[in-house]
């Protein structure tokens, strides 16, 4: 994953946000689920226990209670439940079959010890009023029933009983765990457990099943992060797009503002808004060089015919010669650098015409390299050129891109230093390579040595001739007809650059 990827780190942002609030929200989830089932298991546990101690009962009726679980639950389902009845005073201890033998009285939950009340309202009643004597034969008081009336007497309910508790408990032996409630009345204390594995196995299973699903859901929510990022930032795709075509050929390209959103409908009128005026500068800016150039054209030319005609009328020897002469180099490097401007225009407006014919590349670095022998006798020649490499080019202007070439290594080399030619064909394109001997390219330079009238800052003097217009041209003639032109390195020992052509003809 590309960490300095806005759209990857939007998608790990939105995995992170979202993994945490779902495992803040899975923790709070089981959490309730956990609480909500001690609940219940504690409300169920109180209902059975409470209904038992209201009132006295008999020995015999806790196995009928028990049985009574069975009929309810099931008999599986009836297992999970334990009961144990222990006595106040005197006996009628009970205890399930299936009691835990490791449950001792000593870890069972302590109720408080009963206050021997019959009627747990009884304190509440208002002190009776003091009898008064009634005559023999007036019958009972008014409310009081006779001896044969009363249902205690004739074998009815027992009365209400003061209860304790509940206190609840949970008790852990080995794998297994249970929850114990304790409550109790004058009579007896009664404990009813129940056995937690049926919950602790539910609270896994939800447990589990969220394990399993957290995985799944944060891989959708990153995928559905990837998306949302892909579509927030299709406009900024969109507006890098058009930019990465705004060449000087395609300056009239503008970034389309159909269904962009409110914050980037107002970059994309920004960014056309600079591209309308950096499209009229340019052309401002072209039209002038151009016209320039073309307008110094004539006086230059007509000049130039001027001076040779006055130089070869003066004296020879003289001194008004030597004057004419140094006039007419200049002229002559003016029309140069007009001519140079003129292509560069062209070049730049997209207007640079080519007449591609059939040309022997081969035929014109030998060529060069006889007038390297003549012009920089003190220099060395290596070369090794392939013969019969042909290209489809322009031939003046791929001459002039040569010789452009050629003319900087032979200035800006060493004493006694040399030159090398190298031809070759690989993958159907021709590959000139030139190097020089002479002092190394800045670091600080390398990015800047193709700008126009940019010369590197050790070769700014008037010794070396040259405006800084060479190279660029050259690189500018070499991509009209589709090719490349580049610095393979430099260092103390060589520099060297490149020159590939597109189209071989065998």
């Amino acid at each position: 994953m590309k960490l300095d990827s806005f759209r990857y780190k939007i998608s790990l942002l939105s995995l992170v946000l979202s993994g945490i609030v779902l495992v803040v929200f899975g923790l709070f989830f089981m959490s309730v689920i956990n609480r909500i089932g001690c609940e219940r298991i504690d409300r169920e546990l109180r209902i059975l226990a409470d209904a038992q101690v209201r009132r006295g009962q008999p020995p015999e009726h806790w196995q009928r209670f028990e049985d009574s679980l069975r009929s309810v639950y099931g008999e599986n389902e009836a297992r999970q439940f334990v009961v144990k009845i222990v006595p106040v005073r005197g006996r009628g201890r009970y205890i399930s079959s299936h009691w835990p033998a490791e449950l001792k009285d000593s870890s069972l939950p302590v109720l408080a010890p009963p206050s021997f009340e019959r009627d747990d309202a009884m304190s509440e009643r208002p002190p009776m009023p003091p009898r008064r004597m009634r005559p023999p034969d007036a019958g009972p008081p008014e409310g009081i029933r006779p001896f044969d009336e009363d249902p205690i007497r004739r074998g009815g309910p027992p009365p209400r009983m003061i209860v304790r508790g509940p206190v609840f408990a949970n008790i852990s032996l080995g794998k297994k765990s249970w929850r114990i409630v304790a409550i109790g009345n004058a009579e007896i204390n009664l404990y009813i457990g129940m056995d937690l594995e049926v919950f602790h196995a539910e609270i896994n299973r939800f447990r589990n099943a969220f394990l399993v699903g957290m995985p799944v859901a944060l891989v959708l929510l990153a995928f559905g992060g990837w998306l949302i990022a892909h579509r927030a930032l299709r406009p900024v795709n969109v507006i890098a797009a058009t930019t990465a075509n705004v060449t000087t050929k395609g300056l009239n390209l503008r970034i389309p503002r159909t269904g962009a959103d409110r914050e980037f409908a107002g970059l994309i009128d920004v960014i056309n808004g600079m591209l309308d005026r950096l499209e009229k500068s340019f052309q401002q800016a072209t039209r002038f060089s151009g016209d320039a150039a073309h307008e110094l054209k004539t006086p230059l030319t007509i000049l130039q015919g001027q001076l040779e005609e006055a130089l070869q009328e003066a004296p020879a020897g003289s001194e008004v010669q030597q004057r004419y002469s140094g006039l007419l180099e200049e002229v002559r490097r003016l029309a140069a650098i007009t001519r140079k401007l003129l292509l560069l225009s062209q070049a730049d407006s997209g207007q640079m015409k080519l007449s591609l014919v059939p040309f022997n590349l081969s035929s014109a670095l030998e060529s060069m390299a006889e007038d390297v022998v003549i012009l920089a006798s003190n220099l060395k020649l290596r070369k090794n050129i392939r013969p019969g490499v042909n290209v489809m080019a322009d031939k003046d202007l791929i001459t002039q891109a040569l010789q452009n070439l050629v003319t900087n290594a032979i200035k800006y080399n060493e004493k006694g230093g040399w030159i090398k030619f190298e031809l070759d064909v690989q993958d159907k394109t021709a590959i000139f390579g030139i190097s020089n001997s002479g002092e190394e390219i800045p670091w600080a330079d390398r990015g800047r040595i193709f700008d126009r009238f940019y010369r590197v800052s050790k070769s700014r003097n008037r010794d070396i001739d040259g405006i800084g217009l060479g190279l660029s041209l050259a690189r500018e003639i070499v991509i009209a007809h589709k090719g490349e032109l580049f610095l393979v390195n430099s260092s103390n020992d060589a520099t060297t650059f490149a020159m590939k052509l597109a189209v071989i003809l065998s």
